[in-house]
């Protein structure tokens, strides 16, 4: 009798600790450029009855992260991790529901074209660690259309050879361009993030100017030229709008002191148009004095 009640036991806790804490893991898009970052929402929803903590816990050498991610290529192929990454501790209030944005790519480094699904889970530290699982979610990753490359180097850097690249990528619902700077070194990307909506029946125009800053111009809409600058560190200020005149359309020119610039094209700035339009709206809308 007593081995029958042992398991029993043990099942009913299993089932009653299931339900102490829900969660639920999302995936922002279902399509992902390569090496692009895959962000991933995790909903934790307190269903304990008490406020809980959930803490990472370091036993000798190994840390123990409360929060932990498993995913899996669409063959089924575990994918190892590139870090053991452990996150701040969180206090979850009875009743109460937490999110947390994780950047997978920073985990798992995703970079070949592929299915793939991804779990998480949580644990709960104490006297009986429990651990409870999310869903799973699925998403895949595919290549771009490259339109330039471009190889520079950083003196007195870790990762002194690097390389710029363009690319157009389709997400099923809009193209878009990238921009990638890639370490060609270890073969990992330093940076890759989409800058805008792109037309293509005009081929992107890039440039690098003399302090190896990537130039890129090219059509985000009918009338509209977007001008963007990837510093050799990855990152990206906002971009510049130039609306087509009456000279024709905008082009990027280099000069011999290594400064590059737009020639042609009038300046355009979408905040300041939007709310022009929004003024002539609101002054059209006001009913006639009798």
């Amino acid at each position: 009798m007593k081995t029958i009640l042992i398991p029993l036991i043990l099942l009913l806790g299993s089932l009653v600790g299931s339900a102490q804490l829900n969660v639920h893991l999302a995936i922002e898009r279902n399509q992902y450029l390569a090496h692009e970052p895959v962000h991933a929402v995790v909903t934790i929803t307190n269903r304990s009855g008490k406020a809980l903590e959930l803490f990472s816990e370091k036993k000798g050498l190994i840390a123990h992260s409360w929060l932990n991610f498993s995913m899996r290529t669409g063959g089924g192929r575990p994918l190892p991790k590139l870090t053991n990454s452990v996150f701040q501790k969180a206090v979850l209030p009875a009743g109460q529901t937490i999110k947390r944005r994780v950047n997978l790519n920073q985990i798992f480094g995703i970079s070949r074209v592929n299915a793939y699904s991804v779990s998480a889970s949580i644990r709960q530290p104490g006297i009986d660690t429990m651990t409870y699982s999310s869903n799973s979610a699925h998403f895949n990753v595919a290549g771009g259309i490259e339109v330039y490359r471009q190889p520079f180097g950083v003196p007195n850097s870790s990762a002194s050879k690097r390389e710029y690249r363009v690319l157009t990528f389709n997400d099923g619902r809009k193209t878009s361009i990238y921009a990638s700077l890639m370490n060609t070194l270890s073969g990992r990307s330093i940076s890759t993030f989409r800058i805008s909506d792109a037309l293509l029946f005009k081929r992107p125009q890039c440039v690098l100017d003399g302090k190896n800053q990537l130039h890129i111009l090219y059509l985000g809409n009918p009338t509209i030229f977007v001008h963007a600058i990837v510093t050799q560190d990855g990152r990206m200020d906002k971009p510049k709008y130039i609306k087509v005149g009456s000279s024709g359309d905008p082009r990027l020119v280099s000069f011999a002191n290594g400064q590059v610039a737009v020639s042609g094209g009038v300046p355009y700035d979408p905040v300041k148009a939007a709310a022009a339009r929004n003024k002539i709206r609101k002054a059209t809308d006001r009913p006639e004095a009798r």
